[in-house]
């Protein structure tokens, strides 16, 4: 029996630039997660919730 050769690929550099543009993206998202949201945004959160439940209960 002949073996077959395996035509895996070499790991990508840890320093490549896709590497770099990776660790870069994951750092940018952890820091936006990271941010409070304004309180304008959670008041019109609320006011969403409100017409949604009032919508429902016509219903």
């Amino acid at each position: 029996m002949e073996k077959k050769k395996e035509t895996r690929q070499p790991p990508a550099k840890v320093n490549g630039a896709n590497a770099q543009i990776a660790v870069k993206l994951r750092a940018f998202y952890h820091s936006v997660q990271e941010e409070t949201l304004p309180q304008k945004f959670l008041d019109l959160l609320e006011k969403l919730d409100a017409v949604e439940n009032s919508a429902q209960r016509v219903e």
